[in-house]
């Protein structure tokens, strides 16, 4: 009976482990290539885990236990089987969307292009796990990149894969065999897209990547088109809506960064691990496309001097709104006679400027050109359709060119140009600390800052108690180096308890 019991025990382990195996495997393919997340993953994760942790510690409990046990994986299978199938769905609506509008508009796209565009080949990973995602029946699904790469029928290729390298591999097999390519991959054209439009001009093939910034917005063609007349001065985005959904939430309802955070990861907005968001990397990413095609310069994500969220609170929320500015997480590229920089920030916003006032996971980018003034475009970073919106007009525009023999034959002007370290731009600061309640702790800090050329424009003692107070100051602008310094001394008073943040304030 013993046995029984423990072979029972043993089976059911390995499925446990199985189905968790299987649930982590696809949860991580989905989220290198959708912004959906479904974070019920690591509840059901965490329930097998439990459940193998009781079968484990009863192996000598008897059979009708253990048979007890088996109802419960039973069930948590089945759960699985489920939540796969509904991942299954939305990891192919990453490119379903694009299949989905060419069928929703498809007559207004051959009426716009003169041409019928036809989808030939669809690359997955595992054929079997996209078998019933409600692909059209006459799609070929295939899991070898050859069948489409030696397909001479085929000539624009889609690439919304999410992985890195994988994906720049192919991308260059396309161009070398004369295949055009539009992308939306962020990673990809943010490190190597210089090298990739070189290579696509060489063999006269387009490449196109509407998508890879902001999802819909249509921000990455007017870069390099519509304002290509004007030297372009600056560039400033919400090109994250995760961290906006947050500094958002912590503003109108008064969360503090850890309720945001949670809420935006129940519903669906942030992952399990968000550090690629808040830590500002994502943005860093596309602040470097726009950079390189708006300054023409040999720029990537490695120039970026990269800040995130986290050190955000709901107090700094609270005297930001006080003094009639917004928060939010910022990427920004700067061009002058020195060179360019580019960093990701949190920034109070004057509440008068359109950026304070976007709300929710959208994105926005601002532009200033000296001719064209200040642009701003507005719309949803994300989505399905948003983001298949972006393609499929690159889509349209590579056929124009195919139609017109035009195919990698559009210039790309790139200029060396110097990359200066962002710390030593200038800018007004917001700075809150806790000093103890003292006699001379304010003239303290004022000679510290007077010695480092620090100018204070406000300065408020808030929250007294006998021992301590929060300090608010506002000082003029001043390299962030400088105020670092600053900073790093104050820090060192005895009669200052702790430096809370130091956030850079945006006058646009």
């Amino acid at each position: 009976m013993a046995d029984k019991s423990q072979k029972l025990q043993t089976d059911l382990i390995f499925k446990a482990h199985d189905a968790i195996t299987q649930i982590n495997e696809l949860a991580a393919a989905l989220d290198k290539v959708s912004n959906i997340k479904f974070n019920n993953v690591t509840t059901l994760m965490g329930s097998m885990r439990n459940a193998i942790t009781k079968i484990a510690e009863s192996s000598n409990d008897s059979t009708k236990v253990q048979k007890t046990n088996a109802e419960v994986v039973k069930t948590l299978i089945q759960q699985q089987t489920k939540l796969i199938r509904e991942m299954q769905k939305e990891y192919a609506k990453v490119g379903k969307g694009v299949v989905d509008l060419l069928q929703m508009n498809g007559h207004l796209i051959a009426e716009q292009t003169d041409t019928q565009i036809h989808i030939k080949h669809v690359l997955v990973r595992d054929i079997e796990k996209y078998k019933n995602v409600g692909l059209d029946e006459n799609l070929h699904l295939t899991d070898n990149f050859k069948d489409i790469i030696e397909d001479d029928e085929v000539e624009i290729v889609v690439e919304v894969m999410g992985s890195a390298d994988f994906a720049k591999a192919c991308i260059e097999e396309c161009f070398r065999h004369g295949k055009s390519v539009v992308s939306a991959n962020k990673d990809v054209i943010a490190d190597c897209g210089i090298g990739l439009l070189k290579l696509a001009q060489e063999n006269g093939a387009d490449f196109q990547f509407e998508a890879s910034v902001a999802g819909g917005i249509p921000i990455i063609r007017p870069m390099y088109s519509s304002l290509n007349a004007n030297q372009i001065e600056e560039i400033i985005g919400i090109m994250n809506g995760t961290t906006n959904y947050i500094l958002t939430n912590m503003t109108d309802r008064g969360l503090t960064y850890e309720e945001a955070l949670k809420e935006a990861q129940e519903k669906g907005y942030a992952e399990a691990d968000p550090t690629s968001d808040v830590g500002g990397f994502d943005a860093a990413r596309k602040i470097a496309i726009l950079a390189k095609l708006g300054f023409h310069a040999y720029v990537n994500v490695k120039d970026v001097s990269i800040e995130g969220i986290e050190g955000v609170t709901k107090e700094d929320i609270a005297h930001a709104t006080a003094m009639g500015y917004a928060i939010k997480l910022l990427a920004v590229a700067e061009k002058n006679t020195d060179g360019i920089s580019l960093a990701v920030h949190p920034a109070f916003v004057p509440k008068d400027h359109p950026l304070a006032n976007v709300g929710a996971a959208y994105n926005a980018v601002y532009v200033r050109g000296n001719c064209v003034g200040d642009v701003m475009l507005y719309g949803q970073g994300a989505g399905s359709l948003p983001t298949a919106s972006a393609v499929v007009s690159d889509i349209m525009n590579v056929i124009q060119h195919i139609n017109t023999e035009m195919t990698g034959k559009r210039p790309y002007l790139w200029h060396e140009t110097a990359v200066k370290d962002a710390a030593e731009n200038k800018a007004p600061y917001y700075i809150r600390l806790i000093a103890a309640n003292a006699p001379g702790v304010l003239a303290n800090m004022s000679g510290v800052f007077a010695k480092h050329g620090i100018s204070i424009r406000s300065l408020i003692q808030k929250d007294e108690t006998k021992e301590a107070a929060e300090i608010v100051i506002l000082v003029d602008s001043t390299p962030c180096k400088t105020v670092r310094l600053a900073l790093n001394e104050i820090e060192q008073l005895t009669c200052i308890h702790r430096i809370c943040n130091a956030i850079r304030v945006i006058e646009v």
